[in-house]
């Protein structure tokens, strides 16, 4: 069948569709009631979006929504998180029944209900997740661990080795064993060496802390450090300790993964790691990132910033992209991990001292996103030392 008669097909079907659901969809329109579409089986958005839909409409209206949370199984055959699921249960009528799922699925996309908000899942343009949560400012995070999963957690702590008063960070390498076997090398410039954390995880320890090293079963092991425990190839791995781990942290340390949303979901700080593309930052308030430098491959030289803000650069999403315009990633030190670390640590116990020229070397940095930069409005900071390091390639 050739390509046309296919999109023929296709427009007829959605045609048909459109009749067979307008009488629903005029009556959840004239009652108010959104069936926003979200990527449920990826951790990161079943975090960031819901969450930002659900502040923008309050900070809108006051109130929250009438609406639906459509989570169909993966087409990938990715898990999805029960336990976040239960979570926005507060906020939405979550449907899973396979069947409902598919009949209630065509509903997010009719003209008369379809958002073309794509919140995280924004491409090649700015994500209004940033713009929502700088609004949102110092109120308090939409979720809240339960005082049942509180004390399941708390229980699972003690069998992990930790004891009732101990805190801990959570660690997060990024790496390529999640998404290997479902076609995901596109992101294969977001995976890091856990090697690389080892100083900031001292750190934390010499601090008297304990560090959970998060991910899933396909992670390869970590260091035997006393005091860093492999929760990620642990028994203890589950949808609830995910939560509750990210939740209760001290701070998140990570690299850029999903899986970070689910600290800032809880209003955990995060201090983020090996940022790419250079237009992607954290979302919070009170959260550090540093990005991965860029070089032109075969040459030492550094871009500068304003080299890659002002240029397609800024955009590219994936592995390839950097590849076919010679681009090399140069991933962050273990000495500017440590840095960050650092900081977060001290900000988060109240004992940081802000550097005299740290305000005005953000606000350079900040400077350079403009609208349509994926990141512009955003409210996090870069780390102080990694940008007075590299304060000569800012305007």
């Amino acid at each position: 069948m050739s390509l046309v008669y296919q999109n023929i097909i296709i427009s007829i079907k959605r045609t048909i569709s459109v009749l067979i659901y307008f009488p629903i969809a005029a009556i959840f329109k004239m009652l108010s009631i959104k069936t926003p579409h979200f990527y449920v089986d990826r951790i990161g958005h079943l975090l960031a979006d819901p969450d930002s839909f659900l502040k923008e409409y309050y900070l809108l209206n006051g109130s929250f929504p009438r609406c639906f949370l459509i989570a169909p199984k993966s087409l990938d055959g990715l898990p999805i998180n029960q336990t976040m699921l239960d979570y926005w249960k507060k906020y939405f009528i979550v449907i899973q029944n396979p069947f409902l799922a598919r009949i209630f699925l065509p509903l997010c996309f009719h003209p008369l209900l379809k958002s073309e908000e794509k919140y995280a899942a924004t491409q090649h343009d700015t994500s209004s997740i940033y713009e929502i949560n700088n609004k949102w400012g110092d109120r308090d995070p939409l979720l809240k661990i339960t005082a049942q999963d509180f004390k399941a957690g708390q229980n699972l702590l003690m069998e992990m080795g930790l004891k009732e008063n101990d805190w801990f960070v959570c660690v997060h390498a990024r790496e390529s064993g999640f998404d290997k076997d479902k076609g995901g090398h596109v992101a294969d410039h977001r995976n890091i060496d856990i090697e690389t954390f080892i100083p900031s995880i001292q750190y934390i320890i010499d601090q008297g802390g304990k560090c959970i090293r998060m991910g899933d079963s396909s992670m390869s092991p970590c260091p035997k450090i006393d005091g860093l425990i492999d929760y990620a190839n642990s028994p203890f791995k589950s949808d609830l300790m995910d939560v509750f781990l990210c939740s209760e942290s001290l701070f998140f340390l990570g690299s850029n993964s999903g899986i970070i949303e689910v600290s800032t979901g809880f209003g955990t700080p995060v201090a983020i790691t090996n940022m790419s593309p250079l237009s992607s930052l954290p979302r919070g308030r009170k959260d550090l990132s540093i990005p991965m430098m860029h070089s032109k491959s075969g040459q030492n030289d550094l871009l500068s910033f304003s080299e890659i803000m002002n240029s397609d650069i800024a955009h590219y999403r994936e592995a390839n992209n950097f590849k076919k315009a010679g681009i090399k990633l140069i991933p962050n030190s273990k000495e500017e991990i440590l840095e960050l670390a650092t900081e977060q640590f001290q900000k988060v116990t109240n004992s940081f001292i802000q550097d005299k020229d740290n305000r005005l070397l953000q606000k350079k940095y900040k400077n350079l996103f403009k609208p349509g930069h994926y990141g512009f409005g955003y409210a996090s900071q870069i780390g102080e030392k990694f940008l007075k390091r590299y304060s000569d390639l800012l305007p």
